[in-house]
């Protein structure tokens, strides 16, 4: 028997929990938000447990019959020209912006018919975990309807007041906000300073316009009087799917798990039924570049000055372009490009002949280039795409091609040229990779793990942060600081009110000695 085989057997029977029953709610209508936690719903079923999901993209597998799936694809109907967002986003509205999205899709959700079963017919069902995506925490009533732990989770690092609420240090520069073009990487004073300012203006945002709009969400739709910060404070466990060999190592408890995972499943055979994409990649005898802005964010979108500076680019690079486009034309295109609305992304990566993936930085785009040992050219657009090309960059797997205030076609021509022949770049992802895989457990295997001790233990508040209940002014000793300043102001005082009486004594000694004086005061 093989070891790794061993590994597995003895995972699996010291993880086995009695089925049960999960709720996973995911709403965003991104692909990208979903497809982390397919596996996660697909695993938890075939242990036994019945799996009830709300999701955008639901995997319709007839095999998997402990999976009910609320089919939530309609919300697509809701997503913005995310292009159009980015233009105008700013580091002090992408918050906002991202919410003004998310909230009426709450509400219709939580009116949807099948939701609403759910909500009001509690007695005759119940749910032993909630699992809620970070970004509609309102959802995580259902976890009090139903009087069960709660788990959070993400694709992505979470907002820093969901850190807070778990009690992990959110410290600024060490952690900027979601949104920030600043990293701790390539921060300076000025940027530091911006960070701490932005951290301060998201806790006022958070505490007096997020909160309590979604706060009106579950009065109105769950009937429950409980604030945002009670359910966030109350999480049992974060899943948040990053990694600490490539994001840095950020200090949290135990309760929050990095189940970011390097292991994405390859079919093989899927470029065979797409015959003519095949051949187009296979004849790149000196290469092919590969583009994709992700699921998000769509080329033919993109506004006329930068789409223009971006075609002229690709049409001169010396390799042929693989391009997720999603128009369905392209006028003036060359035969050296070849366009498709949708890729098979990770085939695609895996082909032998690929050079470099451009990218817009996101996440999933990032973990599946690395697996494939692929370089990147990062264009960066929204979110935390801007930290992520600050991190490749300084990993050396990337060159970062600026998108403002304008992109400049030398510039992205000349990175594409010098990441597809300069070995090192290679070579660095290869290492990056070997160091995110040398790990006891995958990432499935630890949210796979974490559910179910969350549920055989029906909460983790035996392991909760101490951190996460100080107040606000204890945990950054602000009590004990004022404390001394008191202090050294009292102390300084005496000192003072002494000194004046010393000064006093002496002078008068020293007058009362001198004899003309003496005379004079006779």
């Amino acid at each position: 028997m093989s070891f790794k085989y061993t590994t597995l057997v003895l995972f699996n029977l010291t993880t086995l929990c009695n089925a049960a029953n999960i709720l996973g709610i995911i709403t965003t209508a991104s692909y990208s938000h979903q497809v982390v936690y397919i596996n996660l719903w697909r695993e938890l079923s075939l242990r036994g447990h019945n799996v009830t999901v709300m999701t955008t993209d639901p995997v319709k597998d007839p095999k998997l019959v402990n999976l009910t799936e609320l089919d939530l694809h309609w919300l697509y109907k809701r997503v913005a020209n995310i292009s159009k967002i980015a233009e105008r986003a700013t580091i002090w509205n992408f918050q906002q912006e991202v919410i003004g999205l998310l909230l009426p899709s709450s509400e219709e959700v939580l009116s949807y018919s099948p939701v609403q079963e759910l909500i009001h017919n509690k007695h005759q069902r119940s749910f032993d975990v909630v699992l809620v995506e970070f970004m509609t925490p309102e959802f995580l009533a259902f976890a009090e309807l139903y009087k069960c732990p709660k788990i959070v989770i993400s694709s992505l690092d979470v907002f820093t007041h969901i850190h807070r609420a778990m009690g992990n240090p959110s410290h600024p520069n060490l952690r900027p906000e979601i949104g920030s073009v600043f990293s701790r990487e390539s921060s300076t004073f000025g940027q530091r300073v911006i960070n701490t300012l932005h951290s301060w203006y998201l806790s006022y945002f958070h505490a007096f316009k997020n909160y309590p709009a979604r706060k009106k969400l579950i009065e109105k739709y769950f009937n429950l009087t409980v604030s945002v910060e009670d359910l966030l404070s109350d999480v049992d466990a974060l899943f948040v799917a990053v990694y600490p060999e490539l994001q840095r190592a950020k200090a949290h408890g135990s309760t929050t798990v990095t189940i970011g995972d390097l292991r994405p499943k390859v079919n093989s055979y899927y470029l065979c039924y797409l015959q003519d994409l095949k051949e187009f990649l296979d004849s790149a005898k000196d290469g092919f570049i590969y583009f994709s802005l992700g699921s998000n964010v769509k080329s033919n979108e993109l506004g006329s000055e930068i789409f223009k500076t971006i075609f002229e680019a690709i049409k001169e690079v010396p390799f042929k372009v693989l391009w997720k486009y999603e128009g369905d034309d392209l006028p003036g295109k060359p035969d050296s490009i070849k366009t498709i609305k949708w890729a098979p992304q990770q085939n695609v990566l895996a082909h032998p002949n690929i050079k470099v993936f451009v990218t817009q930085g996101g996440l999933q785009s990032l973990e599946e280039g690395i697996y494939h040992e692929v370089p990147f050219v990062v264009i960066p657009f929204f979110a935390d795409q801007m930290q992520n090309a600050n991190l490749m960059k300084t990993k050396g797997i990337a060159r970062v091609v600026e998108r403002k205030p304008s992109i400049k076609k030398e510039d992205l021509m000349g990175s594409i040229l010098e990441v597809a022949r300069n070995p090192k770049y290679k070579q660095a992802v290869k290492k990056l990779k070997e160091l995110i895989l040398d790990t006891p457990m995958t990432g499935l295997e630890k949210a796979v793990w974490w559910t179910e001790y969350v549920i055989r233990h029906k909460g983790t508040k035996h392991l909760r942060n101490l951190a996460a209940d100080m107040p606000f002014y204890e945990y950054y000793f602000l009590d004990v600081i004022v404390f001394f300043v008191l202090l050294s102001v009292t102390v300084l005082y005496v000192f003072i009110i002494l000194g004046k009486l010393f000064y006093k004594i002496i002078l008068c000694r020293i007058l009362n000695n001198t004899p003309l004086i003496r005379k004079k005061l006779e």
